[in-house]
């Protein structure tokens, strides 16, 4: 009976009755828990980012409306869930959000007139991040990071060092640096030395790479997600290619699988 959900008489609410209905008639939505629901939540940021790139590049919006709604009903789902544990509600969680964003945004809401709108955001995280730690002591700035995954992660330990100097000048100087670390993986690898040793000089190339993402004003998680789906792309234009001409690229040596690449490589340039 999809009409108890829209006669509501505004967006709000439909969601609202929507996500109680499912938490009280749906065996797989009543089982859910707040761990259970991570995983589709992150696969839901993901599918997202995907449509924002799609619509980017191709002008095709559809996919990212849907992929919207899936993303904001992760939302409802934990509002409904701290709302039966009564903890909060979606109310609370808006009212929060919009007095965040008035705190951060002086320059909007208060006639502020800041030289820098991105220092002042930082600042102003600062001196929340400050008060929060009175109330729970905490007090490094490598505290209250949210788990990103690990090349977003390095980036934001970064963005925080950075706030006290700690941080290199120029994108060349982290260049300079990151030929040091594959200078130091290369001779771990060579010495054939300790597996954990390789791992950690390997850490060190990644955590270097993303920094130097950072000075370049890149994202680094999304650097190498595009190049994923590149690589996939040119991937596939390897296997159709070869079926084309009756081959098989198992039945191929690197040599003609990287002459073959190479050449769809090119075609999808051009």
């Amino acid at each position: 009976m999809p009409d108890r959900i829209n006669k509501q008489q505004t967006y709000y609410d439909k969601l609202q009755t929507l996500m109680k209905v499912l938490r009280q008639e749906c065996p797989w939505d009543r089982e859910q828990t707040l761990l259970s629901l991570r995983q589709y939540t992150l696969e839901e940021v993901h599918e997202v980012i995907e449509a924002v790139e799609l619509a980017d590049a191709s002008d095709e919006w559809e996919p990212l409306k849907k992929e919207l709604g899936d993303l904001l009903i992760q939302i409802l789902f934990y509002s409904r869930l701290a709302e039966e544990a009564k903890q909060f509600d979606l109310a609370d969680v808006i009212d929060t959000l919009i007095d965040k964003m008035i705190y951060r945004h002086p320059h909007v809401f208060d006639d502020a007139k800041p030289i820098d709108v991105n220092d002042q955001w930082d600042r102003l995280k600062d001196l929340e991040r400050l008060n929060d730690s009175n109330q729970t002591k905490r007090s490094s700035l490598m505290d209250d990071i949210s788990p990103l995954p690990a090349l977003k992660y390095a980036q934001k330990q970064q963005q925080r060092a950075a706030r006290v100097g700690f941080d290199w000048s120029e994108a060349s100087d982290v260049m300079i640096k990151m030929r040091e670390e594959l200078d130091e993986l290369e001779r771990e690898v060579i010495n054939q030395h300790d597996k954990r040793r390789v791992e950690d000089e390997f850490g060190d190339v990644l955590f270097t790479l993303a920094n130097l993402a950072r000075k370049l004003d890149l994202d680094a998680e999304l650097c190498l997600m595009q190049t994923n789906r590149k690589f996939a792309s040119r991937f596939r234009g390897m296997e159709k290619t070869a079926s084309d001409r009756g081959d098989s690229l198992a039945d191929m040596d690197l040599d003609t699988m990287e002459s073959l690449y190479q050449e769809v490589k090119e075609r999808m340039r051009s």
